[in-house]
């Protein structure tokens, strides 16, 4: 890849302090969207059959946190993927892999995440919200349950490791890119993000396999904590690694 030149720089437009080198949509881009869009519409509240009655909308209402929670979680991965996107505007063979393996994964895990957020609401709600999926098509035991957690998180700390490995391939190309040393430590502050999340995930598995009974679904709700520790992590990354002064 050659250097970026003076002209292309400044002909870039600014966010956040940060050079959009990607501002121009690509093909790569375009698929990774119409992805995250299909991944959304396969969370849809009722793709069964439209409500004929007020306690049918009622049931089909209840599912809405779980819905929500979920599509967050997609959402906050799309928003990932684009300013990553728009900060390098990569193209070469391993950012293709990479967007590949995160389309390939949110498809794969998209409804084992929204079944344990479903089970998780219905049970911290005594059930007035969420699903019992505990009772349909038969019965789970812990082993069942334990099973969709530890895939989950599975699939959450797969996701972790490509947005890790997608900034890692971005700083390969410092020189070229001509980052400066803000976006250099805007990138290693998204790294110990996702880093965070990734450990999440497996505190999760490992929750999944030596809670039981009434304690097991503290397993799948372990990821709300995200709100409290991605926040902090960010935070004390800015602390001990403050922003450097302008040249």
């Amino acid at each position: 890849m050659e250097r970026l030149t003076d002209d292309y720089i400044a002909s870039c437009p600014r966010g956040g302090g940060l050079i959009q080198r990607g501002h121009n949509m690509t093909r790569i881009e375009t698929f990774v969207d119409a992805a995250f869009a299909f991944a959304l519409t396969l969370l849809v509240i009722s793709i069964d059959e439209i409500p004929r009655s007020p306690a049918q909308l009622v049931e089909t209402a209840k599912d809405i946190p779980a819905f929500l929670i979920s599509a967050l979680f997609i959402g906050q991965l799309w928003l990932v993927h684009v300013d990553w996107s728009r900060i390098f505007g990569l193209q070469d063979r391993l950012t293709v892999v990479l967007s590949l393996a995160i389309v390939m994964l949110v498809l794969i895990f998209v409804y084992p995440l929204k079944l344990m957020f479903q089970s998780g609401i219905f049970y911290f709600s005594s059930g007035a919200l969420g699903a019992n999926i505990m009772v349909d098509d038969g019965e789970w035991t812990d082993v069942d349950v334990s099973n969709m957690f530890l895939f989950a998180a599975a699939g959450v700390l797969c996701l972790a490791l490509v947005v890790i490995a997608l900034y890692l391939n971005g700083l390969r190309f410092t020189e070229q890119l001509r980052l400066n040393a803000a976006e250099i430590r805007v990138c290693w502050r998204r790294i110990v993000i996702a880093a965070v999340v990734g450990v999440t995930a497996i505190a999760c598995a490992v929750a999944s396999r030596f809670l039981t009974g009434e304690a097991l679904p503290w397993a799948g709700m372990g990821y709300v904590s995200l709100f409290v520790s991605l926040p902090l992590a960010s935070r004390i990354f800015r602390r001990l690694y403050p922003l450097p002064p302008p040249d």
